[in-house]
């Protein structure tokens, strides 16, 4: 706004009239009459009303470029963003989407190209225009802003177009019918500080269990029991005594034949004790079975030299086996007895399945203690293998007892499930971070210390492959059982405060199979207490839960409150049902680069 002031009147005297009566007759004699003047002015105006028109003709061309050049600079941005996004698939699928989303956005009277054969006629308009497009991968500089062409992983694409044709109305009477616009766009990933918080509890080894027949039904059992064969074997097959890798029951030894007519006899307490089996290496007489409410039945006239015994419905305490001349004395024609609770003698089961001498093989644990452990295990009992004896129960004790590394160090190395999918999951996520050059950085933290809380097992690093190993020599129960899912989330935003970069995108990858126990008050209200913290900082947290065990409102919570996503891979009917699914949601992370326009 211009303020005018106006002056007022003055009135005037003698000489300043006369010299003002002088002044109009000097103009008067310039511009003659009146009628004159009025010839003067429509010329001038005519003069002035040219140049105005030249001057909105000016303005009129001037802004339909700058028109084209907002349209141009929008669709060189769109190509570059593009372009930058299609860097995973290689440089030539970058140059392609590039031009692909160019022609998608209308540029002055450029025609969009249909989709009906749009890589055709992409293809053909590229031939056509070689001048207007240009499209280079490579790495941005954000600290001198340059851009340097390369093709070794390249980051970053730079896309320059040109509109040649771009016309102009009014400039043509100077001689101007047309105008050459350009515009540069360049786009590349957002480097990403990421870090990793594992759940590496011992319920990670669940899958592998036989407890996972009881809970989910027989239809688990080949897989349980194919799993725990693979664990053998990935711990080289080891031998310990005699044990079979198939469990049995320890078999009571008779006294040694001191005569020709003396048997050796050999008794298996089957099925709860509700069956006996008998062998022996002469003829069998006759069997008597004493029940566990005091009453006997006798089998007689026996063919064979072998035989299963009992009715199956009641608890057998002891049985007596005639053969050959052997007596015991205890009743009319009974021969050598055999006690059910011989077979809760530790020292026999040690002497039967050759154990006495042998060295248990890890720091903790014993073989006394296993023993015990397949007489009274609810999960082995469910299972059907109480009191049976094999590698496959011995396994089985590593992994539900001793999982810890401290207790059993070689479990590390073995299949066990889910921390087998696990692995295998941040294996393709390493892979496919490393297949573009952007920037990311990770770090890895797990929430089951052996103080019971979290662990920054390592600091940031470009050197994926390093935390991938360390991922690899990790094992359920690694340092401790428990799950404390607030506070891994904790050792995440915190070593995001310390080392996190000011211009990447903070992430926090969260991964459970369980439910929060840690710390014993309130852990589920600890792991959204953390979370929110996160949140304050503007730090994404992205969440996967898998197994049918998993908290996944918990899971969900967390994601949403600090505007991540949560992935759940529920537990299928088979281990690699959810583990082909878990592999995919982390190559799926890995690839979910955020772009950037630099320029």
């Amino acid at each position: 706004m211009v303020a005018v002031k106006l002056s007022p009147q003055v009135s005037v005297s003698g000489q300043q009239s006369s010299r003002q009566s002088k002044k109009v007759q000097w103009f008067a004699g310039c511009f003659g009459s009146s009628a004159q003047r009025r010839g003067a002015i429509v010329v001038l105006s005519s003069i002035l009303m040219l140049m105005l028109a030249g001057m909105v003709a000016l303005s009129v061309d001037l802004g339909y470029v700058y028109t084209i050049q907002t349209e141009l600079k929008r669709a060189t941005d769109a190509a570059a963003l593009a372009g930058a996004g299609a860097l995973i698939e290689g440089p030539e699928a970058a140059y392609f989407r590039a031009a692909d989303f160019l022609l998608r956005n209308p540029v002055g009277s450029r025609i969009l190209i249909e989709d009906e054969n749009r890589t055709q006629r992409i293809e053909q308009w590229l031939a056509e225009h070689p001048d207007e497009f240009e499209c280079a991968v490579g790495h941005w500089n954000p600290t001198t802003r340059t851009f340097t062409e390369s093709t070794d992983l390249p980051s970053t694409v730079r896309v320059v177009t040109a509109y040649r044709a771009a016309p102009l109305f009014f400039a043509r009477v100077f001689g101007y019918d047309q105008v050459e616009v350009r515009a540069e766009s360049i786009a590349r990933y957002q480097p990403r500080d990421i870090v990793l918080v594992l759940d590496f509890s011992a319920s990670m080894n669940d899958d592998s269990e036989l407890r996972r027949i009881s809970e989910f039904g027989e239809q688990w059992r080949p897989c349980v029991e194919e799993s725990l064969y693979q664990i053998w074997q990935d711990l080289g097959s080891p031998e310990y005594g005699t044990l079979p890798f198939a469990p049995d029951y320890v078999t009571l030894v008779g006294l040694a034949p001191t005569r020709g007519c003396q048997p050796q006899i050999h008794v298996k307490f089957l099925e709860y004790e509700r069956k006996v089996w008998v062998q022996s290496t002469l003829e069998l007489s006759n069997v008597v079975v004493q029940y566990s409410d005091g009453s006997r039945v006798r089998f007689d006239n026996l063919c064979g030299t072998s035989g299963t015994f009992g009715s199956g419905s009641k608890q057998i305490e002891r049985v007596w086996v005639k053969s050959g001349c052997n007596e015991s004395g205890e009743g009319p024609g009974y021969g050598e007895r055999f006690e059910r609770s011989w077979t809760n003698d530790n020292a026999r089961i040690k002497s039967w399945f050759g154990l006495t001498c042998v060295p248990y093989p890890y720091p903790s644990g014993s073989w006394d203690e296993y023993i015990n452990y397949v007489k009274s295990s609810s999960y082995i009992h469910a299972a059907k293998y109480r009191k049976k004896y094999g590698l496959m129960t011995l396994i089985n004790y590593w992994l539900e007892q001793k999982p810890k590394f401290s207790e059993t160090p070689d479990l590390w190395r073995t299949s066990a499930e889910p921390v087998y999918s696990l692995k295998q999951a941040v294996e393709v996520f390493v892979e496919h971070l490393g297949r573009v050059d952007c920037g990311d950085r990770l770090a890895l933290a797990i929430y089951n210390s052996s103080s019971g809380w979290g662990l920054l097992e390592h600091p940031f690093t470009d050197d994926y492959s390093v935390i991938s190993s360390i991922v690899q020599q990790r094992q359920a129960g690694h340092y401790d059982r428990y799950t404390n899912i607030g506070a891994g989330i904790q050792q995440g935003w915190m070593h995001l405060d310390a080392q996190g970069r000011a211009g990447a995108k903070r992430i926090i990858l969260l991964m459970t199979d369980g439910w929060a126990n840690r710390p014993p008050s309130n852990p589920r209200g600890f792991a959204l207490e953390q979370a929110q913290i996160a949140a304050s900082k503007n730090y994404t947290i992205m969440t996967v839960s898998f197994s049918i065990e998993a908290d996944t409102e918990l899971m969900e919570e967390i994601a949403q409150m600090t505007g991540g996503e949560h992935f759940n891979v529920p537990g299928g009917s088979s281990v690699q049902e959810y583990r082909e699914e878990l592999i995919s949601v982390f190559r799926r992370l890995a690839d979910d680069r955020p772009l950037v326009l630099v320029k």
